[in-house]
């Protein structure tokens, strides 16, 4: 599932109304009267999903046991082949009825490996799915932790295109991950 998405139009707004100097207490910050000196950061939450132990350990089960799933689609489709070779090569030589027999066998195998396939797609992307919204939670938590601990205002998300331009100073994703993978390893 994927989330909403802020309009462009709406960031670009709000950056231009705190990069502007309008008071923090115009858009609910604090310090009445202050000119806005917002604490910004961002998190790749791509990278982070990547390097995070539990996203390594992941990716590393997902694509052992797509390997392994994949290796029995490719013996099917193999039987596959074989079967289509020998309908081509005994076409001519066939009775009409044998022929139809194993057309039949060829079109039954044929439908049960798009069927494999399709319910093999299904799954390991629900799988994917399901470990990375568990991971994802574990970096939105450790993100807040530290947005309210160091003092951000505000802390973006860089892999969803709303930062464009930002300089390295402002990125946060290795601490991040730091505290994330300190946090596992306590547990």
């Amino acid at each position: 599932m994927q989330r909403a998405r802020m309009p462009l139009s709406i960031a670009v707004l709000f950056f231009a109304l705190v990069l502007s100097g309008v008071p923090k207490a115009a858009w609910g910050g604090k310090g009445a009267g202050d000119a806005c000196q917002a604490n910004i950061g961002y998190v790749d939450f791509k990278r982070a999903l990547n390097e995070v132990a539990d996203g390594r350990l992941a990716k590393r089960k997902l694509k052992a046991e797509f390997k392994e799933r994949q290796q029995r689609l490719d013996r099917l489709q193999s039987e596959l082949m074989a079967l289509k070779d020998e309908i081509d090569r005994d076409r001519l030589v066939l009775p009409p009825e044998e022929l139809e027999k194993k057309e039949k066998a060829y079109r039954r195998i044929f439908f049960d490996l798009q069927q494999k396939l399709s319910a093999f797609k299904t799954e390991m992307a629900a799988k994917e799915s399901r470990l990375t919204e568990e991971i994802l939670g574990r970096l939105r938590r450790v993100v807040l932790d530290t947005g309210r601990k160091e003092g951000y205002d505000l802390i973006l998300e860089k892999s969803q295109d709303v930062v464009l331009y930002s300089s390295d100073e402002h990125d946060l994703t290795d601490r991040v991950i730091r505290e994330y993978n300190r946090r596992r390893r306590r547990r």
